[in-house]
């Protein structure tokens, strides 16, 4: 069984939010209105320089938000 490495899936994870905010033209601050969370824990979250533990009720706020699956947020680039 391989080994997952939390702060790869979690940079993984902080790029997808960010790719699809841009996607969907969000600001930042817009996010985090339809998230229901502030606009720095946005900012945090997607800046990857602090390791966040989001909870799953934060990540489903911010899929819901982005109108998209849960499942998109990890999924790999390539």
């Amino acid at each position: 069984m391989n080994k997952i490495n939390v702060y790869k899936e979690y940079n993984n994870l902080s790029g997808n939010i960010k790719e699809y905010r841009k996607m969907r033209n969000l600001t930042q601050e817009q996010l985090a209105e339809k998230a229901m969370c502030s606009t720095s824990y946005i900012k945090q979250i997607e800046s990857k320089k602090n390791f966040k533990n989001i909870t799953f009720i934060t990540i489903t706020n911010i899929c819901n938000a982005l109108e998209i699956n849960i499942s998109d947020l990890f999924r790999k680039k390539k």
